[in-house]
């Protein structure tokens, strides 16, 4: 088999959704000018979104330290927001990487994680919930990477091995719309919750729920479009 076909055979290419093009195309845009400055002084997104995971640290540190809850929801709520910048910031400039998309949820993951910590801790959901929002995500994790990592570990010639790298991170790890939604009511919601730990406000609590709610039911869809993207075509 030729060379081309082989690696052709390896990826799985994923069609994105109209909204998913459509999400980026507006985020892209929207960002354009500040994307396009950043970039002028020497940003790149790799640097966003290593400095972000970086930064990490400092709220874990501080809560550590026992310090106050404000100044750790400041910190990882400028976190989040760069989730939102990095992307367009890599698209507008051209300069999608590899390593930039793998960090970017690598970071996202770490976000979340200790966030969840942060809820469990101040006991603003059960542990059966957080243990079904995992168990979501778990399972989200493995539909998407199981194909790629057997492939992979099965070992491949240097330039295939590269392209199918190169292939799935730039394709198959690329967010859809759904799993932004899914992303932002997660993020969302624990801010909520966290927020009214500090405010003692009600209502914060439950919009964080209903946030909770949302972020559950959109890892249902997304998990259902991973699921589908890896079957097999029908003639």
């Amino acid at each position: 088999m030729p060379k081309k076909q082989r690696i052709k055979k390896l990826i799985v290419r994923r069609k994105e959704h109209f909204l998913t093009v459509l999400e980026k195309n507006w985020r892209d845009a929207a960002l354009k000018p500040l994307t396009t400055f950043l970039w002028n002084i020497g940003l790149t997104a790799n640097h966003i979104t290593v400095s972000s995971f970086i930064l990490l640290l400092v709220p874990i540190i501080l809560h550590a330290q026992h310090q106050p809850l404000t100044t750790q929801l400041i910190i990882l709520a400028i976190i989040s927001l760069s989730d939102a910048l990095d992307g367009p910031m890599a698209r507008n400039n051209n300069n999608v990487t590899v390593f930039g998309t793998w960090m970017d949820h690598i970071r996202d993951g770490v976000l979340v994680l200790w966030a969840s910590y942060l809820i469990y801790e101040y006991h603003l959901l059960s542990l059966e919930v957080l243990i079904l929002i995992w168990a979501l995500q778990l399972l989200l994790i493995y539909i998407n990477l199981k194909d790629f990592i057997i492939k992979y570990l099965k070992g491949l010639p240097g330039d295939e091995e590269e392209v199918l790298v190169s292939n799935f991170s730039l394709d198959n790890l690329q967010a859809s719309v759904i799993g932004r939604l899914q992303f932002f009511f997660w993020t969302a919601g624990y801010g909520f919750l966290l927020t009214a730990v500090i405010m003692s406000q009600q209502l914060l609590v439950s919009i964080g729920n209903v946030f909770i709610i949302l972020e559950i039911i959109f890892a249902a869809f997304n998990i259902l479009e991973s699921y589908k993207k890896i079957l097999p075509e029908l003639p």
